[in-house]
């Protein structure tokens, strides 16, 4: 009996292209083999061991059924950083780096700045990786989410401190600069049943009654957090800023501007605690 031809990777990208777009199987396919996507092209008649055919096939059917391509592969880039990411995590988003790059416009290179809600430790890893000699304090409430930005941290020879805290709890000190993508989706919202948001974790999208539940406990405790002249920097939905601002503005913020993101919507609100 004749054994089955050894699969190539032009067969396995083939098979990957009829269930998922071209730019998603291409992805998948590169991280199963451990090669860049231009592999892909360049050496399509290599052959590909029955380990790695196998893990495509899976990657590719787990996709066609809608889990995120970052917990498949388990790495997410933000701010030009490889993180590693979990279903325990929000993935990050490129919006996300509006927050990133409005922080870094109000910090300096000796600045102590605290993350609330970190995740994966995107913001605070992108800041860190900006400014080295800031001192960087990121929080989470959960403890798989400390652990992870932990791991991120030692993996790209970053130092922050790292704690598991709701908001502010046990936060020692003063910042000049305190970042947060809260939860800001409201409840009812139908995306939450949608997509990749379904996969990820509720607690890091729910912001209850119209999205801003925990957002509002936020701004109203970060002055005491912060010192005087210091900066909050948050990011909200699209349709969130002007009620974001007011949040701002009942909690004694001034100078406060709303930043757009790249697809010039309305995604980071800043303010300063006066003097």
């Amino acid at each position: 009996m004749t054994a089955p031809a050894q699969a190539t990777i032009g067969a396995c990208m083939r098979r990957a292209r009829q269930r998922l777009p071209r730019l998603e199987a291409d992805v998948l396919a590169a991280h199963a083999l451990g090669v860049p996507r231009s592999h892909l092209y360049a050496f399509g008649e290599r052959p590909v061991e029955a380990t790695v055919d196998a893990r495509i096939a899976d990657w590719v059917g787990r996709r066609a059924e809608g889990e995120p391509v970052a917990y498949i592969v388990g790495t997410r880039e933000f701010w030009g950083l490889a993180l590693e990411v979990t279903p325990a995590c929000l993935i990050p988003r490129h919006d996300t780096e509006t927050l990133v790059a409005a922080a870094l416009e109000r910090t300096g290179p000796d600045a102590r700045v605290l993350d609330v809600g970190t995740g994966c430790g995107a913001v605070a890893l992108a800041i860190a990786s900006e400014h080295p000699d800031a001192s960087v304090v990121a929080t989470d409430i959960d403890p798989q989410c400390v652990e992870l930005c932990q791991r991120n941290a030692a993996t790209l020879g970053l130092t922050i401190g790292v704690l598991v805290a709701d908001l502010f709890d046990g936060v020692e000190g003063e910042f000049d600069l305190i970042a947060s993508n809260p939860p800001y989706i409201g409840s009812d919202d139908p995306h939450l049943r949608r997509g990749d948001l379904r996969f990820e974790p509720c607690s890091a999208l729910d912001g209850g009654d119209r999205g801003l539940d925990v957002m509002a406990r936020l701004v109203a405790r970060a002055p005491a957090h912060l010192a005087d002249g210091g900066w909050l920097c948050v990011e909200h939905g699209c349709e969130q800023g002007r009620a974001v601002r007011d949040l701002f503005a009942m909690s004694g913020f001034e100078a406060i501007e709303c930043h757009l993101d790249l697809a010039r919507r309305p995604r980071v609100t800043v303010g300063r605690k006066r003097a």
